[in-house]
């Protein structure tokens, strides 16, 4: 019968890995979220700073996005180790 060891330590490394991304998205975030509370939206720009503030609103929500999945990731692999 195979053993589970190397599933399980690969299990590991993916459940580090995710904690790591949700934890890289979530200062990232969290920068982007002070950066967009200092800014004056009813200061008159550009067209291209206008699609700029429009584009980082974006990505604030990729952000949460990404974090929600990467911590489903985390708690997958979590159960998965818990199990072997």
């Amino acid at each position: 019968m195979p053993t589970k060891t190397p599933i399980k330590k690969n299990y590991q490394m993916l459940l580090e890995w995710y904690q790591y991304r949700a934890g890289e998205n979530a200062g990232s975030l969290k920068k982007l979220l002070k950066l967009l509370s200092k800014l004056d939206r009813n200061a008159e720009g550009t067209a291209a700073y206008d699609k700029d503030i429009d584009d980082l609103e974006s990505l604030k929500f990729i952000y949460e996005t990404g974090i929600r999945n990467f911590e489903s990731q985390v708690d997958k692999y979590r159960t998965m180790i818990e199990e072997l």
